[in-house]
């Protein structure tokens, strides 16, 4: 595997390791409120917790299952939409000659169409 740039990864790295960023962010949250649930049960010297604890321990566990991206199948994440410079830089041309194809709605406009209301 290559570690040259194509030229369009920068922007969708960025918005990927974001994305990524957070993942692992949750995956640690996950995984430090599994090990607390755990010490709550080791703190009970072979005594089970009262059940105001196992209450919480319950629905702790249960919130970590959720955050936790491991707990389904990952995907990788859509890229970021295009914009005046994204484009720019990955035509590498004048945007003035080749004006932007959308509306102030994101409609996409035909080149001569004008500011046609609808």
């Amino acid at each position: 595997m290559s570690s040259r740039s194509s030229g369009t990864e920068p922007r969708c790295w960025a918005g990927r390791a974001t994305v990524l960023g957070g993942q692992v962010e949750a995956w640690r949250r996950a995984e430090e409120i599994r090990e607390f649930c755990s010490a709550v049960r080791a703190r009970a010297d072979g005594g089970s917790p009262s059940a105001e604890e196992l209450g919480w321990l319950r629905w702790a566990k249960a919130y970590a299952a959720r955050i936790d991206p491991l707990g389904s199948a990952l995907r990788m994440p859509s890229d970021p939409p295009a914009n005046r410079r994204s484009l720019r830089d990955h035509l590498k041309g004048d945007l003035y000659a080749h004006p932007w194809p959308f509306d102030n709605h994101g409609r996409w406009k035909l080149p001569g169409e004008g500011s046609a209301r609808r």
